[in-house]
């Protein structure tokens, strides 16, 4: 018996497999570098140069793209109208200083990303409630950076600290004993943890330190009294801190005025294994009491 023949397999949509086909070329040719670029240039008016069509006379084009970056601006700067007035419940407020405003708003029309929006909102609100509290300096650095830098001073100011009767926060790193004629003869190692284990690498404190947010060079603090115990603030718990022995001092980095000033718009997290490796670390050269009334330790 002569095998039948297999029957034929008609395609009922063959509109559909074509359009999945031009679609996936699409795909692959947005992957590609040419076609980012081109949407890249088409998403911001610039792209007539590729176009195999005639275009409009080089006036016209500039025109419209002027048009399409002031209304890109204003589409920003009412975003962070909006989530500012979000934001806002029945709080006493002032007008802030009319120049800080046109500052305000000539930065604000040029930040783009959702985040960063609400950074500037919080800007905005917080010098309605107390004018003065944000910079034009500040508003300045923080108009050029990016969402990875902000996202780097972020984790900063999640490790960061303040102690003795300074308030500028500071990046605590270990401490170390002065060196005496002993410890001349046989030198103790400074007892440090690495803030890379910490979300914090080398590379963003190089970024911040290039931003101006935090000083260059690692200090070191004057020697430490035994008496009275020095405050310690990590995060939101305060410390009362005592030397175990004498001539004590502690390894930081210290931030900049401006780095300060937007670290307090930036700085409500925390990092608990932080919290946890540095005082385990301070517990071992001082006498640590915390303001609900624990011990850290209790070195005699």
């Amino acid at each position: 018996m002569a095998e039948q023949d297999k029957p034929e397999v008609v395609d009922v949509h063959p509109d559909k497999r074509q359009h999945q086909d031009h679609k996936n070329k699409e795909d692959a040719d947005l992957r590609g570098s040419k076609g980012r670029l081109k949407a890249i240039a088409s998403e911001y008016y610039v792209d007539a140069r590729l176009q195999e069509v005639e275009q409009e006379d080089l006036a016209h084009r500039s025109a419209t793209r002027q048009r399409h970056v002031m209304q890109k601006q204003q589409a920003n700067l009412e975003a962070i109208i909006a989530l500012t007035y979000d934001q806002c419940h029945s709080e006493t407020a002032q007008t802030p200083d009319p120049d800080w405003l046109v500052r305000f708003f000539d930065l604000a029309r040029n930040i783009h990303g959702h985040a960063m929006q609400q950074l500037w909102a919080k800007i905005l609100k917080q010098e309605m409630l107390r004018p003065g509290s944000t910079s034009i300096k500040a508003l300045t650095i923080l108009e050029t950076m990016t969402q990875r830098e902000a996202q780097a001073l972020q984790r900063a100011c999640a490790l960061s600290s303040t102690f003795g009767q300074d308030s500028t926060k500071k990046l605590v790193t270990g401490f170390r004993r002065r060196q005496g004629l002993v410890q001349l003869l046989r030198p103790e190692p400074p007892h440090k943890l690495s803030l890379g284990h910490y979300q914090l690498s080398y590379t963003d404190l190089m970024l911040l330190m290039d931003l101006g947010l935090i000083l260059r060079t690692e200090l070191e603090s004057g020697v430490i009294e035994m008496q009275p115990a020095m405050p310690f603030k990590l995060q939101d718990t305060q410390y009362m801190l005592t030397p175990l022995h004498k001539g004590m001092r502690l390894y930081y980095y210290r931030f900049s005025p401006t780095g300060h000033e937007l670290a307090k718009l930036v700085g409500k997290r925390v990092h608990p294994d932080y919290h946890h490796a540095i005082c385990e670390l301070l517990a071992e050269g001082f006498e640590m009491h915390s303001d609900v009334g624990d011990t850290v330790n209790t070195h005699a």
